[in-house]
């Protein structure tokens, strides 16, 4: 009987090792994440991740207002440097990165303002904050025919007010660049 005992006793250790020994060996190492924060965050606003290239390798609509966090796994690109893009209302706002060998290292931050253009009367204002020395290059077009182009530059504050004409009623569209990014705008006076 007690030879039984000692047989259950060792039967029953050896299965609690073996189950200790099972859970050692299907340990997984953790991934390497990168967490992405974002404040002041508005329903609607994009978010973006792109290679140096400008093609977009993540696309997320922003789902709810306040701060922004998400994880990501950046090691699995390939070599080279990549960009996090928050699109918002007035600006946006880059986190510029390069992942070498699995190894994720954040280099800038930029906000770029983009450009407005209001049409009041006979009057067309644009106006931008240039943070970088941007320049703004602007194309006026009234019923799809060019009738102004311009670039905007040399301050820190990029604006102009053009006058137009009250004969000519209709449908006007504009096109503004700048730093890389294009921006539409179309109106009728």
């Amino acid at each position: 009987m007690k030879a039984m005992k000692n047989l259950l006793f060792i039967a029953l250790m050896l299965t609690v090792l073996t189950g200790y020994a099972a859970n050692a060996t299907s340990i997984v190492p953790p991934k390497s994440v990168t967490v992405v924060q974002f404040n002041d965050v508005k329903k609607g606003h994009q978010l973006t991740i792109k290679d140096a290239a400008d093609i977009t390798l993540y696309s997320e609509k922003i789902k709810e207002n306040g701060n922004y966090t998400q994880q990501f796994d950046l090691t699995t690109l390939e070599n080279g440097t990549y960009s996090i893009e928050l699109n918002k209302d007035c600006e946006i706002l880059t986190k510029s990165f390069n992942v070498t060998n699995g190894i994720v290292k954040f280099s800038v931050e930029n906000t770029f303002y983009k450009p407005v253009a209001v049409a009041r009367e006979n009057q067309l204002f644009i106006s931008q904050l240039a943070s970088n020395d941007e320049v703004l290059d602007v194309n006026i077009y009234y019923n799809d025919e060019l009738i102004h182009q311009e670039a905007i530059s040399n301050s820190s504050n990029l604006k102009r007010i053009f006058q137009l004409s009250p004969d000519k009623k209709g449908d006007y569209f504009i096109i503004m660049k700048s730093a890389g990014n294009t921006f539409y705008k179309s109106f009728t006076l």
